[in-house]
């Protein structure tokens, strides 16, 4: 089966400057990619060279097969989003949309049925003719996603889709973005929000300096290469002795302790198990108020592979 996106050898210099190079990557068909490294890894400039924007030093980059140097036949079942891109301020949504479905080819009635589509996509119907201007940087960025997903593209590809907004706004993206699966969809992210890789993609490319240094399933990933998960968990009534000796039963938990009458953590060897947790609050009538992991093991392994140097452009 082709892939949805080839990126062999690939690199591209700006003079003396490299800023990708020698980079391969696969995205298949379904698959959910998430570009990760800090500012300046280079993530932007291979989206480019993907999308057609600009063209490689050396090396080749394909879509469904095709050589992204065919622009037109490349991006055609291709819906992206590079950078910041800014709509007009005094069109609204539904003008936007109309004259990028028209862009696309898409004509009649048909024209109205996906704009329609598009924006009960983004959460954007309610608000389709009011001026773009007046819009929040969250909404925005959801005019300029449901722009991409006008052709109902079998590939997205989306360059930091929730840089600058709030913590809202972001939220709202990615629930958005996983909502967009389907199946043989593929989407290749690029981002500095560890997060965002773990709630939105099933696999992952860090990239620092231009160059690969690793590439993986996230759950694989974080399999193999970390160490201790540990849960904190909320119930909103006492936790007894009995549901604790239950709990140290498991096979991969190491340790766990009672940290209040209505909390505990857990800390496993590997993968969490959360299903078993859930499972034997009930099996002991507890009521779950909350599970959530402390810390976070995809950031600590980013840094292992990238260096305290990047701390401060990740979050």
């Amino acid at each position: 089966m082709t892939n949805a996106i080839d990126v062999n050898a690939l690199t591209k210099s700006f003079g003396s400057f490299t800023a990708v190079h020698n980079v391969n990557m696969t995205v298949k068909k379904g698959e959910y990619m998430g570009l990760l490294g800090p500012n300046g890894a280079g993530k932007s400039t291979m989206l480019k060279v993907i999308t057609g924007m600009l063209s490689p030093t050396s090396g080749s980059t394909s879509v469904n097969g095709i050589d992204c140097r065919d622009h037109r036949r490349a991006m055609e079942t291709v819906g992206c989003v590079i950078e910041t891109p800014e709509c007009y301020p005094n069109f609204t949504p539904t003008e936007v949309l109309s004259y990028v479905g028209k862009l696309r080819g898409i004509t009649g009635p048909g024209l109205n049925a996906r704009i329609r589509e598009v924006l009960d996509e983004v959460r954007m119907w309610e608000w389709r003719d009011k001026p773009i201007g007046k819009f929040s940087k969250g909404m925005k960025q959801r005019v300029t996603l449901a722009q991409a997903l006008m052709p109902d593209p079998d590939i997205l590809i989306l360059d930091e889709p929730t840089s600058g907004l709030d913590p809202r706004g972001m939220v709202e993206v990615r629930e958005i973005l996983k909502g967009l699966k389907r199946d043989n969809r593929s989407l290749l992210v690029s981002t500095h929000m560890l997060n965002e890789v773990s709630e939105v993609c099933n696999s992952v490319t860090v990239i620092r300096r231009g160059q690969v240094i690793l590439s993986d399933n996230v759950k694989e990933l974080l399999r193999k290469n970390t160490g201790n998960v540990t849960l904190e968990v909320y119930v909103r009534n006492s936790i007894t002795q009995e549901f604790m000796d239950a709990l140290r039963r498991f096979d991969n938990v190491v340790a766990a302790e009672r940290t209040d009458e209505n909390s505990f953590t857990a800390r496993f060897s590997g993968n969490d198990d959360r299903e078993g947790i859930v499972e034997l609050v009930k099996r002991h009538d507890l009521k779950l108020f909350s599970l959530n992991q402390k810390g976070s093991d995809l950031e600590s392994l980013y840094l292992s592979l990238t260096g305290e140097e990047d701390k401060d452009d990740i979050r």
